[in-house]
C-alpha cells in the first residue's frame, strides 16, 4: 500500500500542494498534520503513520524533514522503516523514488543520500534559527521589535478574540476564579494570568 504523509508546522499553512504531489505518486491513504512539534513524539499523526505502515508498504513524503526535526531523529525514523520493511519514497528527489538497478548499490546510495539530506536539513534549521535570533537582536537594538502579536487583547486583529479578552477582564473584575473563567471562555489559564498581570 502507498501511504502519504503531509505536514506543515503551523495552522495557517496550506497542505494542498503537498497532498497534490503525494496523489501524483499514487498514494492510497494520506495522513495530514498541522503541528510544529519539537520531536516525533509530539506529532501524534506521524506516530499514527508509523503504527499504520506494514511490511511491503511505501511511505511517501515530499522531503526528508517530514521524517524528523534533526539528524538523529530522521535516521531513527529511516531505520524504523527499514526494520518494518517499508520502502521510503521522497518525491522531491527522483533517485529516492526509483530503484537504481543493483540492489546493493541501490541500498548503499540511498542510505548515503538519507544521511546527507538529514544533515543538511538540520543545518538549515540551525541557520534559520540563527538568522531569526540575529534579526530579533537587530530589531531590539533599533527599538522596533514587538515580538509576537498578542492573541487576546483590546487591539487583537480577530474581533472574536477581542470579545474574549473583554469577557475575561470583566470576569476578573467580578472576582471569578481563573480556572472557572478558563472553562467559560475556552482559553488557557496561563493566558488569563497574562491578561490579569497586564491589568495590575
Amino acid at each position: 500500500m502507498k501511504i502519504g504523509y503531509a505536514r506543515v508546522s503551523s495552522l495557517d499553512q496550506n497542505l494542498n500542494r503537498q497532498i497534490e504531489v503525494l496523489e501524483e505518486f499514487g498514494t492510497e491513504k494520506v495522513f495530514r498534520e498541522k503541528r510544529s512539534g519539537a520531536t516525533v513524539n509530539e506529532r501524534s499523526v506521524f506516530k499514527e503513520v508509523l503504527d499504520f505502515v506494514r511490511s511491503g508498504d511505501q511511505l511517501i513524503v515530499e522531503s526528508i524533514d517530514r521524517l524528523g526535526r534533526n539528524y538523529d531523529e530522521v535516521i531513527d525514523t529511516v531505520n524504523f522503516l527499514k526494520q518494518k520493511d517499508v520502502q521510503l519514497v521522497i518525491t522531491s528527489l527522483p533517485i529516492m523514488s526509483e530503484a537504481i538497478g543493483n540492489p546493493l548499490m541501490d541500498k548503499f546510495i540511498k542510505d548515503l543520500i538519507v544521511q546527507i539530506l538529514a544533515m543538511i536539513a538540520e543545518q538549515e534549521r540551525s541557520e534559520s534559527k540563527r538568522r531569526q535570533t540575529q534579526g530579533i537582536a537587530l530589531a531590539k537594538a533599533k527599538g522596533v521589535y514587538k515580538g509576537r502579536p498578542t492573541l487576546y487583547s483590546p487591539t487583537a486583529k480577530d474581533p472574536q478574540k477581542r470579545l474574549v479578552y473583554h469577557r475575561v477582564v470583566s470576569r476578573l473584575k467580578e472576582g471569578i476564579a481563573i480556572s472557572k473563567i478558563a472553562n467559560e471562555v475556552g482559553i488557557t489559564r496561563q493566558t488569563i494570568y497574562r491578561i490579569k498581570n497586564n491589568l495590575d
